[in-house]
């Protein structure tokens, strides 16, 4: 008897299991074919879509998932009379909510608006209508621009339902698909709260209202139901209109975390005045040291953005000093930052290499990031190269080239960085050297002009190899006078160098690489001087190039007749010049703009 009852036990797990591989078989079938229909829809074969959903009716009768696709297809397709029948067909197996919303759209799409309209008043009556199928239905009216049905619609349930502001985005979106924006406006403010601030602020922003209207509008709400939301609003307003002392001091009388909330705002819309107004304000009513500190680090970041090097030195000091006093915590790459960016204010700045020596390696202590050490280090090596200390540059700037963890950017700056080294250290065979390696191998580089320029001043202009010592030291003096600035010097390696080469085309060449060196310094004035120098020869070579430069010296200065007359004079002398096309555009505009100065 145990054996018997096994079987039947075994019999009828196979028969249940064999029913459900079937029934799992039957539904992939099932998905497969609605897929296809679909890609007939999505094709727009309308007919052979129809065709295959019937036919899925056929073995899987009223499977809601192909009617709805099926009714779908009937509305998309405008085929009203067989949606009507296929409805009636299927009534008694939809639900009901879905049943009476087809059909009230159905009668819509056929015109006959009263019919839906007592429709909808039979389901409102209904007390299993509940919100979701109002906003269903109001849905179907939106959709065929029935907009007035749907906000009575909405109305209607908000009165019902005693809460105040249910719908209010849906009504907002109609009212403002009507051009009601102020009745729009209403409706999303009914809704601001902490949580649905930035969806409400971004709403607003859209509506077609000027930032004026929109701030006479809050402010006017605000007087009727004050909230600290509708505050903030307002200064954002008033940030965006560009009215930055009146948001400021509505944000004042918020308090603290407002003016952060306010500087963060400012500062991704690069306002860092505002922003630095706003941390100001909080570092005076701030005593705690651990705030005090992140405030100064991000005063000093926004002055430092602002190229304003002499107040975010102040800060960045106030920073370290602190933090070498009380030791509290700050996220290292904060100090990181605070000794890098006052190691590049010293060295180009304050011209101090020294002190900015001193910077980059405490800076090297917060960083573990190789990218971030190597960019140091680049520095470091210009350090040395302003002390005059060409070896250690030279060695420093060569670890980072041959070092395989850096990038190709860093090392192609190295690169760069280097030559200028073996330059300044006034050894032009390895300066020549390696430009002529560089410029063959990565001709890509951005950095590429840079080189050239140098490998052309250096070789083929200045004939440094073959020079005597007389040459190369004056060479020397000059290139280093010219990378570290000393302006005053200029004058004298000029006169040297031409009494040492007494070759009138380097002389010239030499001339016009200061001129465009004083130009590139926005010394226009001394840079005139020293084109007008060239113009004296008729046969220089850079003739051309020096009226030119002289017009545009003239064009910043803002002396534009002087500017017309060097551009006239050039078009005159060199009509199918190098220039001309440019001058051209340029003497086009004069009558009526100043001429756009640019080499």
């Amino acid at each position: 008897m145990k054996i018997i009852r096994y079987l039947i036990i075994i019999i009828c797990f196979v028969i249940i299991f064999t029913q459900t591989i079937y029934a799992v078989d039957d539904q992939a079938v099932l998905q497969v074919k609605i897929r296809e229909a679909m890609h007939y829809e999505q094709q727009g074969n309308f007919i052979k879509a129809e065709m295959l959903y019937k036919q899925l009716l056929e073995n899987f009768a009223h499977n809601r998932q192909v009617v709805s696709r099926l009714i779908y297809l009937y509305m998309r397709t405008n085929k009203l009379d067989s949606l009507e029948k296929f409805l009636e067909n299927e009534k008694d197996f939809l639900a009901n909510n879905y049943y009476e919303i087809t059909r009230i759209e159905l009668l819509i799409k056929k015109n006959q608006l009263d019919e839906a309209r007592n429709m909808v008043e039979v389901m409102l009556k209904n007390a299993k209508t509940n919100l979701s199928t109002i906003r269903q239905i109001a849905q179907v009216y939106q959709r065929y621009n029935l907009y007035d049905d749907a906000i009575e619609l909405y109305l209607r349930a908000r009165k019902g339902s005693k809460d105040s502001i249910v719908f209010a985005q849906e009504l907002a979106n109609i009212y403002q698909l009507q051009e009601r924006y102020y009745d729009a406006m209403n409706e999303y403010l009914d809704i601001l709260n902490n949580k649905t601030y930035k969806n409400v602020r971004y709403r607003i922003e859209k509506l077609n209202l000027s930032y004026e209207e929109i701030i006479v509008a809050l402010e006017t709400r605000q007087k009727q139901e004050p909230s600290i939301e509708l505050q903030e609003l307002i200064g954002e307003f008033l940030v965006l209109s560009r009215q930055y002392q009146r948001a400021f001091v509505l944000y004042k009388t918020l308090g603290n975390d407002a003016l952060i909330k306010l500087s963060t705002l400012a500062e991704k819309q690069e306002l860092f005045e505002l922003s630095i107004q706003c941390f100001s304000e909080v570092l005076k009513s701030t005593e705690d040291e651990q705030t005090v500190l992140f405030l100064e680090n991000k005063i000093g970041e926004l002055y430092y953005s602002l190229n304003d090097h002499e107040k975010a030195y102040k800060h960045y000091k106030k920073v370290i000093g602190l933090y070498q006093k009380t030791k509290v915590s700050l996220p290292s790459s904060y100090i990181f930052g605070a000794y890098k960016n006052l190691a590049y204010i010293e060295l180009f700045e304050y011209q101090n290499p020294v002190q900015s020596q001193i910077y980059l390696e405490k800076a090297l202590d917060f960083t573990s990031v190789s990218t971030d050490k190597a960019e140091l280090n680049i520095l470091l090596s210009q350090c040395y190269l302003q002390q005059e200390d060409y070896l250690k540059s030279e060695n420093m700037l060569t670890e980072i080239i041959e070092n395989k963890h850096y990038n190709k950017d860093v090392k192609e700056r190295a690169k760069v960085k280097r030559i200028e080294t073996v330059l300044l250290k006034g050894d032009f065979s390895t300066a020549d050297s390696i430009s002529k390696s560089f410029f063959t191998h990565d001709y890509e580089s951005k950095f590429v002009n840079d080189i050239a320029g140098m490998y052309r001043t250096v070789n083929n202009e200045m004939h440094l190899m073959q020079a005597n010592d007389n040459v190369k030291n004056a060479a020397l003096s000059l290139l280093r006078n010219m990378y570290f600035n000393n302006n005053a010097l200029l004058n004298k390696d000029i006169e040297q160098l031409s009494n040492a080469l007494q070759d009138s085309s380097a002389i010239s060449y030499l001339k016009m690489q200061v001129a465009d060196y004083y130009y590139d310094q926005g010394e226009y004035a001394v840079a005139v001087e020293f084109c007008r120098e060239l113009l004296t020869d008729n046969d220089d070579p850079y003739r051309e190039y020096v009226c030119f430069m002289i017009a545009n010296c003239f064009n910043q200065l803002g002396l534009n007749e002087q500017a017309l007359a060097y551009y006239t004079d050039y078009l005159l002398e060199f009509p199918q010049g190098t220039f001309a096309p440019d001058i051209r555009l340029r003497l086009k505009k004069f009558g009526t703009s100043d001429i756009s100065g640019h080499r």
